[in-house]
């Protein structure tokens, strides 16, 4: 009975396709390979759809060849016989339907992982990718951000994403990719998702220290107390309470580094408006994009953080993994990692070159602290890595974070009342009183 049910090539292929579907999903499903190759998993997790179109044609010719009067796939045989071919392939088109529907959930989820998007595309995406591992959002995937919540956002990020599929295999793209992202979800919809601004907190401490280029790498230790603040509207005051109040804003250039004009609602239903003299007459408001002001326009850089070499470095002494009692490491650091390298490559032997100034420079050094030395060098190649990405065009200067004066001051000290008793008085730039006190710590 099995064997005449297999003696037609259409329960055949069926057979061969069902099998090759399961294997296909469950590889992908158990498998690590598709994790850390990204193109690999792209294609066998495109194989499931094919592998379903092609046992819907054998099901087809199938039921055709029924119509006919053909039997199922030929092959002759008693009428048992070719009501178990019949039967075989109607099994096998609902084990398909249903590999199809557990493989196009892998793949779905596939594509919304970080592997893919930051891998797969490597050149493209591997500035953002490489920066995103190093920062505050390491565990938090691509798509959490760059799509969120709902079918809505989650079925255009599809249809879209297709662009960039062909922009990424035809190399046809901006280098540097330009920001601000213009279609990017309201960081309401998205950030807040896990973040309250509206909380009201209390005053932060943080502690920081930098290191001189200087023959002993001096320490100099700052504590800064930031007045994070927040709370509901009326009463919120500090830096959140710029997410608590309705301000508007129009910006004179596409990165939104200049703006030219807020509106602030006040709590009894007025509205004070601000605008730089500078820029007054040399744009038309009314038909300029007004902005509600929302957690990307300070922390636009909220993941994709590009430190300076020096900021890095900092952190390797203060975390042990340069050793501060090394003669002017962090100078010889800095002079090699500071001016961005044409490579990679480049970088790292650049590095290395600091062997030879311990050899040279202090033998006695080079022979009493090697495995320092070479601990070094490991965490500077570290400090390359995070900085230099030539092929796209980006350094640590490539993207202001607006997270600081740079965005601040945009509107602080640059913004005047546009009319009413208060016309011409500036927005306060007063940073000690309005966002962060600093003072040094003794050593």
């Amino acid at each position: 009975m099995v064997r005449s049910i297999f003696n037609n090539w259409l329960t055949r292929a069926a057979a061969i396709v069902l099998v090759l579907a399961a294997g296909t999903v469950l590889f992908d499903i158990f498998s690590p390979l598709t994790e850390e190759y990204p193109l690999f998993g792209l294609f066998t997790y495109s194989l499931v759809p094919i592998l379903f179109a092609a046992g819907g044609i054998v099901f087809i010719v199938a039921i055709l060849r029924i119509g006919r009067g053909d039997g199922v796939g030929g092959g002759g045989g008693s009428g048992l016989e070719r009501t178990g071919r019949l039967v075989f392939l109607m099994l096998a088109g609902a084990a398909s339907i249903v590999l199809l529907v557990v493989g196009g959930v892998q793949l779905v989820e596939f594509t919304d992982t970080t592997a893919f998007c930051g891998r797969l595309c490597h050149e493209l995406m591997y500035p953002e990718y490489t920066a995103q591992q190093a920062a505050p959002h390491a565990r938090v995937s691509c798509a959490a951000c760059h799509v969120g919540p709902g079918s809505n956002y989650f079925v255009r990020s599809k249809i879209s994403g297709l662009g960039m599929v062909v922009s990424t295999l035809t190399g046809n793209y901006h280098r540097p990719v330009p920001t601000p992202i213009e279609n990017l979800r309201p960081a309401r919809e998205v950030c807040e998702q896990c973040h309250w601004p509206a909380k009201f907190s209390r005053d932060l401490i943080r502690v920081h220290t930098t290191y001189a280029p200087d023959k002993d790498n001096t320490p100099k230790t700052t504590a800064m107390v930031l007045k994070v603040g927040g709370g509901e509207a009326g009463v919120a005051r500090n830096i959140h309470w710029h997410m608590s109040a309705s301000v508007y804003y129009v910006a004179a250039d596409k990165e939104r580094q200049k703006i030219a004009w807020i509106d602030v609602e006040n709590s009894d239903g007025t509205s004070t408006q601000y605008i730089d003299p500078a820029l007054a007459g040399r744009f038309e408001l009314a038909s300029s994009e007004k902005r509600l002001m929302d957690c990307m326009d300070c922390h636009n850089r909220a993941t994709h953080i590009f430190q300076s070499p020096e900021v890095l470095i900092d952190l390797a002494i203060d975390r042990g993994q340069i050793d501060a009692s090394l003669p002017y490491v962090k100078s010889e650091a800095l002079r090699r990692l500071g001016p961005p390298s044409p490579s990679l490559e480049a970088a790292n032997t650049s590095v290395e070159g600091i062997r030879d100034f311990y050899r040279t420079m202090y033998p006695d050094v080079y022979q009493t602290k090697r495995a320092s030395i070479e601990k070094a060098i490991e965490a500077l190649k570290e400090v390359a890595r995070l900085t230099t990405f030539p092929e796209m065009n980006v350094n640590y200067r490539t993207y202001i974070s607006f997270a600081g004066h740079d965005g601040c001051f945009r509107c602080h000290g640059k913004l005047v009342v546009s009319e009413g008793p208060d016309k011409g008085q500036v927005v306060s730039a007063s940073c000690k009183g309005l966002c962060h006190t600093t003072a040094p710590v003794p050593g």
